[in-house]
Order: C-alpha cells, then sequence, then structure tokens
C-alpha cells in the first residue's frame, strides 16, 4: 500500500504541475498530463529511494502550493524591471531551516527547493548535506514564499 500511496501523491502532483502551465486547459491536455505523470511519478519514487532518505512532508506546507501563482506573477515583474536597471543583480545567501527530525528536514528541502524554485525572484542552488539550511540565489530582495518555507 505505501508504494501505491507514494506513486498517487507524486501522479497527482505532476499532473497538477502540467495543468498549472496550462492557459485553456482541454480533454486532451488534462489526458496527456494524467497519462505522462503515471511514469514520472515512477520515476520520481524510484530517485528517492535511490538517495536512500525517508521524507515525512507536514500537511501544512500544501498551502506553500497556494502562495506560488500570486508570487511568481509578482515577482515576474520585478524580476524583469530590475534585470533591466541591473543586469548583474542577485546574491547568494543561506537560509537556516528549523532544528526538526531527519525524515522531516529531508522532505522540506525537497518541498522548499520545488515551491522557491517555481518563482523567479529566489532559486535553490544548494542543500549542504549535513546542515540545517539552504543556499539561495536571490534576485529579489526578501521573499515572502521563503519566508514561511523557513518556519
Amino acid at each position: 500500500m505505501r508504494v501505491t500511496s507514494e506513486v498517487l501523491v507524486w501522479w497527482l502532483g505532476l499532473t497538477g504541475l502540467w495543468l498549472l502551465t496550462l492557459v485553456t486547459p482541454s480533454l486532451p491536455e488534462t489526458v496527456a498530463a494524467a497519462v505522462v505523470a503515471l511514469p514520472c511519478a515512477f520515476a520520481a519514487r524510484a530517485a528517492r529511494r535511490a538517495v536512500g532518505e525517508v521524507w515525512r512532508p507536514r500537511a501544512r506546507w500544501f498551502r506553500w502550493l497556494l502562495r506560488v501563482p500570486g508570487n511568481a506573477v509578482r515577482e515576474s515583474g520585478q524580476a524583469l524591471v530590475k534585470l533591466v536597471r541591473h543586469p548583474r543583480a542577485g546574491r547568494f545567501a543561506t537560509v537556516d531551516l528549523p532544528d526538526e527530525p531527519e525524515a522531516v528536514h529531508h522532505a522540506r528541502v525537497a518541498a522548499a527547493a520545488a515551491v522557491v524554485g517555481s518563482t523567479p525572484g529566489t532559486m535553490v542552488v544548494a542543500t549542504p548535506p549535513d546542515d540545517r539550511e539552504l543556499v539561495v540565489h536571490r534576485l529579489l530582495g526578501d521573499s515572502r514564499l521563503l519566508d514561511e518555507v523557513r518556519r
């Protein structure tokens, strides 16, 4: 049952991600998303197992996804203005994460990299294996989404 539930979560997430990229979803696009996401879900599970980590995500983290569309739109405009004015803009920063059990930490890092990387203002560059931190590249100043991820 554990394999089925993990693959189902990956499949739903990947299908949803595909659908979020569409301006006007249609039945053929929805079917294509569902079909293509299935082998990707199995590959995602295999990749997670190959790394040898156990993930224990928290349900409250799913609200991060709700912030992505608004942040992506807002940060896209800000990033465009910033890059026109300052082509070499951006800096690296280290962001501390909460001290939590190993399985929860690994899940937070994976979720944070996906969610934060979905917006143009900040990108996760590295996740040092023995540290409770993320190394990020910030094009813009503060990131509300990143602030929520580190709580």
